[in-house]
């Protein structure tokens, strides 16, 4: 099982904030993450419009947290009905030869041609925000400024009744049901602006036939581009365990978005009609 993104990043503070929002009422935690994050709005279509660039790297480290090996993909991004397609360009910082370019447009195409279809409906596996719905309960906790925007914070822990689990992604239910953090949405936007997550002291998650993750820790940061449309910034996971009860991983995945720019104008790989 890979390990699902995280990113680590800076926590604006209300208490070091040069100027406060007014001290309205805070709102109850559930209802308002299901307000925020749940159903889709009129300007989600707007994501169609742009593209970016994508860099992955994969990292074993030793017990000290050095790495050892460091692995790095990199890829063009667009979306079709606001479902994204990748398309690959380099290895390690190496770009892809002709013939191998060519058969990944291809199938870049072609995915995009499906879902422009209505051909495809499958979900990419891992921890998505939506799957927090059913398996978090949320406290809200305080309002700070972040980056300048009014931010209302929430602390979630799992629910206490089981979470239904989703069909074909049994490894990100099982850490899903040990994460506990913190939750931070734009109120303007209604938008996840970041998300810390980390496990429960003591509770471990079989993510694979003799494959246990001992601690995971992961954060995601989201950006408001134009003012228009919410994307995501940087994503980082940590994840230590045993495989097969004498073999020890510790895996630190980065993702870094960059480069975000309005597709019809700045890119010409978006498939025609």
């Amino acid at each position: 099982m890979s390990p699902a993104r995280i990113a680590a990043v800076a926590v604006w503070s209300l208490a070091f904030s040069p100027r406060a929002f007014p001290q309205e009422a805070l709102p109850e935690g559930n209802a308002y993450v299901r307000s925020a994050i749940g159903g889709a709005r009129p300007q989600d279509t707007l994501i169609n419009d742009y593209s970016y660039d994508l860099e992955e790297s994969r990292e074993h480290l030793d017990k000290d947290g050095i790495a050892t090996s460091r692995e790095t993909r990199r890829y063009e991004v667009y979306f079709v009905k606001t479902r994204p397609v990748k398309r690959l360009i380099s290895r390690n910082g190496v770009p892809l030869g002709a013939a191998e370019q060519a058969e990944v447009d291809r199938r870049a195409e072609a995915q995009a041609r499906a879902i422009a279809e209505g051909r495809t409906v499958s979900e990419q596996p891992g921890l998505r925000l939506a799957t927090l719905l059913d398996s978090f309960d949320f406290k809200t906790v305080a309002r700070e400024e972040r980056e300048g925007r009014p931010t209302l914070v929430f602390d979630f822990e799992p629910r206490k009744e089981a979470a239904p689990k989703r069909r074909g992604d049994r490894a990100a239910d099982a850490v899903t049901r040990i994460l506990t953090g913190r939750l931070h949405i734009d109120e303007a936007d209604l938008r996840v602006a970041k998300l810390e997550a980390r496990n429960t002291p003591g509770q471990k998650a079989s993510v694979a036939t003799g494959v246990k993750v001992g601690s995971f820790e992961l954060l995601m940061e989201y950006a408001a581009i134009d003012g228009k449309v919410w994307l995501p910034r940087k994503v980082v996971t940590l994840a230590t365990g045993r495989a097969f009860l004498f073999k020890t991983f510790r895996i630190r995945s980065t993702t870094t978005y960059s480069n975000y720019r309005r597709f019809s104008v700045d890119t010409e790989e978006k498939p025609k009609g």
